[in-house]
Formats: C-alpha cells, structure tokens, sequence
C-alpha cells in the first residue's frame, strides 16, 4: 500500500466601566504655519479596555501573543512570558509567570507589567489581585477563523502602536497570509482533518474551529457541520472525501482497515499526516506551510502522483527524522 506524505508544520470607551492606562497632556504645538491636525493615534479601545498611550512593559500569557507581539516588532516591551511561550528564541530569554490557565500570580505582581495579555480568562480572585496592585489585564478571544487572527493582530498593534499605525502594521504582517489563503483555495474538492481516533469515530476540525477555518480554506470540509468534532466511522465513509488530513502522531495503522479500504483518498494515495500545532497558536507563520500544502495538492491530484516513501515539506531546514527526535 501506498505510504503517507508526511507534511510538516514548524509549525481568536464608551463604557463607563473602562480602564485606562494614562499620560499627560502633551503641550499645544505653536508657531505661526496652520497645519492640518492628524487624526490623534490615542486613545483606543480594546475588550473595553482604553488605552490613552502605548504601555511601556507588558506580560504575554499566550504563546501566539508572544509571537505577534514580538513579530509586530514590539518584543521589547515584553518583560514576562509564559512557560509555554518559545518562539521566537529571543522570547525564551524573558522571565516566567506560569500560563494562562495556571498565572503565577505572585510573579506578575513582583514583575509589575502595565498589562498582562492573555487568551485564557483569568479566574476572577486572579484578576483582583493583579487590579490591586496596578496592573491592567486584557483578554483577546481565541481566534476561530482567519478573520479573528487578523482582528487580533490589529487590537495589539493598535495598543502598542496606535489606532492608524497599528492598523497598518497588522495590514504588513498579516496580508502574506491573507494572500497565501487566497491562492489555496480550491487546491481540492474536499476534504477532512482527523485529529484523533475514538471508539466508533473520529475527532475532525469542524465549524467553529480554527482548525476547521484553515482547512476549509483547501477544499470543502466534509466534517465542517459535525456535532462537538465527533464524525462518525459511517459519516466519513459517506463523504468520502478527496482528500484526507491525519493530526500528528495518527499514521495509517491508527484506523480501522476495513475502514480505509473503502476510502478512495487512501487508495488513490490523497492522504497527509500534518503536525497542527500552529493551528493550535495561530499566527501568521502559516502563510509558507499554507502555500506548500495547496501546491503538493495541486501536483499530487492534478497530475495523479504519488510520492512513495516520505516527502518532507517544510519551512526551514529540518528534516523529517529531525523533527520526530523533536517531537519525541
């Protein structure tokens, strides 16, 4: 039988409860020459949060936060991370405070950033401390589509940079992967991405998912309307999609037999193991790994090779062997 292609990925103020963090009034420009004013880059809003300037340090309880933040080239602002935050390699030289889920609270306060961001809620006695001493904690929703990842990249370019250059430089960092989606589309007629195998099914990326978003943007997504993930072993034989998705570590041995016998995308060879971990943290590291997928797609259905043995698509100079000894 056909072996697998294996992919790799190297791889969400007008409130009167709002808080701000604020500066002086800057002095009135004077002179004789009448200019016209620029519109003013502060204050913006965020989560119903208004931010009068840029702050000077800030706490990044999200890896993909971290990311974006030092993409946006604003890592210099970053004084704590979290323990999961290690990209880029420069990040990994800052100092921890826990995670999300679990904030080393004590830290944060010792640290004493202007503002903590995350993507997990803190728990309500967390927030309280962290508002005690000072410290302003603000919470962007974990993106579910392309679309949210790019409002994301804006709200934290608009804290750090204003609303108009924020804006702008969200625009630059994120318009590669906007074009990279673009092209995919289409690369297959459709298709579904298995993360897990359970009893009497599988777990795929549907509707509502960033994973689901992403793959959709391929090809249709046979299991984008499926209840809770869970696609049944009949649902799947049903759809028979083009083409098949398997989630790091998954391999062909992980399913039923009598089940992939009857699947045109393992017989015809359509079948692709991809690590998902950047769709777990979603930035705009995507943009290459996307462009390489919808090609393979392209090469492989449109001219009806298959590749034996493994085909390594990568990013940067890692090999398929090397990226199993990490993995492991």
């Amino acid at each position: 039988m056909k072996r697998l292609l294996f992919l790799i990925f190297l791889l969400p103020l007008f409130l009167a409860g709002c808080k701000e963090i604020s500066e002086d009034e800057p002095l009135p420009a004077s002179g004789g020459e009448i200019t016209e004013a620029a519109p003013p880059s502060y204050p913006v809003t965020v989560e119903q949060l208004m931010f009068s300037r840029s702050p000077e340090t800030a706490a990044s309880l999200s890896p993909a936060v971290t990311e974006i933040i030092c993409e946006m080239g604003f890592g210099d602002k970053l004084i704590c991370r979290s323990i999961y935050c290690d990209y880029p390699a420069a990040a990994t030289l800052l100092p921890t405070a826990g995670s999300g889920a679990n904030p080393d609270i004590n830290e944060l306060i010792a640290l004493s950033p202007e503002v903590v961001i995350t993507q997990s809620p803190l728990a309500n006695t967390d927030l309280s401390l962290l508002k005690s001493a000072g410290i302003t904690v603000l919470t962007l929703p974990s993106p579910a589509s392309a679309e949210e990842l790019y409002e994301n990249y804006r709200s934290i370019g608009q804290i750090f940079a204003g609303e108009t250059e924020g804006a702008k430089i969200a625009e630059e960092c994120t318009a590669d992967l906007e074009s990279a989606l673009r092209s995919a589309k289409n690369s297959c007629t459709d298709l579904v991405f298995i993360m897990e195998v359970t009893e009497g099914g599988f777990l795929a990326a549907s509707k509502g998912s960033f994973a689901g978003d992403y793959i959709s943007r391929f090809g249709l997504n046979a299991a984008a309307n499926s209840e809770g993930y869970l696609l049944t072993s009949e649902q799947l034989l049903a759809a028979d999609p083009q083409v098949i998705f398997l989630a790091y570590p998954l391999s062909l041995s992980d399913i039923d037999p009598e089940i992939t016998g009857r699947l045109s995308a393992f017989s015809n060879g359509f079948v692709y193991v991809i690590d998902s971990s950047l769709m777990q943290r979603p930035t705009s590291r995507l943009a290459g790994i996307t462009r390489s997928i919808s090609e393979q797609l392209r090469q492989d259905i449109g001219t009806d090779v298959f590749t034996e043995g493994y085909a390594v698509i990568e990013e940067t100079n890692v090999t398929d062997e090397e990226y199993t000894e990490s993995a492991d």
